[in-house]
């Protein structure tokens, strides 16, 4: 008959690499619970790990696209809202011009509404979101539209000098002096210039014969609009700028009512100052309202494009979850077998520990 020899460190030593592989395979199994997902990926798949990979690659493609076009969202709501609020300041003017009957009170009040209606255009052109000019173009950093109504700005000098040189040219002493066919003539140039179909003149503008007057003096935007690729393979414009037509015709507008809307101005010039500006708000508002419209249509294609990326999410993930996920119900049921296990491994580990042949003697 043979005895074996067997140490309570051996079995200590075997507890306590069971108890190892034990707590690494509860650790595994929380984390299955918690994500509802394999813990190890390439254990569980195998040769299904490469597909796997480029699903999880096309879900984060699509995350970063829904992202980028949530980015373009919000420059597209600001512009419109802006433009309605530009409109809105437009039909405001229409509404004072139309009231004017010519009384000084009266043309008074309406020098203070023209003034506020040309502040509130300004300071809503030159609205910016997330660090960036709506309406500068592609030029995102630089602020779009000069200040009318500060009397040291280059666009109110320039306007200055137009009005001058055209008196000079016409042996005209003042404004006063004007007749209705000279203001008529005055006011359709400076309409030109504004617009961008007559260029600068040198004299008055030394060294910029030839020049636009809106791009020289009034906006620093780029013609050019912003764009974003809102799908793999659509690109829309997300923004407009203030080069456009219904911004020049606004402006030009709502300058000539208050430069020429005064008491001091003959009635005869003021009502052709009126005609000129009243055609000149309205085709801005024109303008800004079709601007309005561009970005609507933009803004649908990009609601149309995050629906159709939503969708194509949802099969990516659905994909995804059935290729990567695990059964709750059995990752619970491996959690609590391995929590017996282990609770096991340490009360047998402490039984051992308190034998001893002391308490055989």
């Amino acid at each position: 008959m043979k005895t074996s020899f067997s140490s309570t460190v051996s079995v200590q030593s075997g507890l306590r690499e069971t108890m190892a592989q034990t707590q690494n395979a509860l650790t595994k199994a929380n984390q299955e619970v918690t994500t509802g997902v394999h813990a190890d990926m390439g254990v569980a798949l195998g040769a299904d790990t490469a597909r796997n990979l480029d699903l999880t690659r096309d879900v984060m493609r699509i995350d970063t696209q829904i992202s980028t076009n949530s980015i373009a969202e919000t420059r597209m709501d600001s512009s419109e809202l802006a433009l309605e609020t530009m409109a809105d300041a437009g039909q405001d003017v229409l509404d004072v011009l139309t009231a004017l009957s010519g009384s000084a009170s009266t043309l008074d009040d309406a020098q203070l509404a023209l003034e506020s209606s040309l502040n509130t255009f300004t300071s809503v052109a030159n609205t910016s979101v997330n660090g960036e000019y709506l309406f500068s173009g592609t030029n995102t950093d630089v602020k779009p539209v000069a200040d009318y109504t500060d009397p040291n700005s280059a666009f109110n000098d320039a306007v200055e000098m137009e009005l001058n040189q055209f008196l000079a040219d016409n042996g005209i002493p003042s404004v006063d002096a004007m007749t209705p066919a000279d203001m008529d003539t005055y006011l359709t140039g400076l309409e030109a210039k504004f617009n961008g179909t007559a260029p600068l003149t040198d004299p008055p503008h030394t060294g910029l014969a030839g020049e636009d007057f809106w791009t020289t003096y009034v906006s620093q935007a780029s013609d050019t609009n912003m764009t974003t690729r809102i799908t793999s393979s659509e690109v829309v414009e997300t923004s407009t700028n203030a080069n456009s037509q219904g911004f020049r015709s606004y402006m030009f507008g709502t300058v000539v009512a208050t430069q020429f809307l005064r008491p001091e101005v003959p009635e005869d010039l003021r009502a052709v100052a009126t005609t000129h500006a009243t055609n000149a708000i309205g085709k801005g508002i024109s303008g800004i309202n079709n601007q309005r419209s561009e970005i609507g249509l933009s803004t649908e294609r990009l609601k149309n494009a995050n629906e159709s990326l939503a969708a194509q999410k949802d099969i990516l993930e659905l994909n995804l979850n059935a290729l990567q996920g695990v059964d709750p119900y059995e990752a619970s049921t491996r959690v609590t077998s391995l929590q017996a296990q282990l609770e096991t491994a340490y009360t047998l580990t402490s039984r051992i520990q308190q034998l001893s042949l002391v308490n055989f003697l």
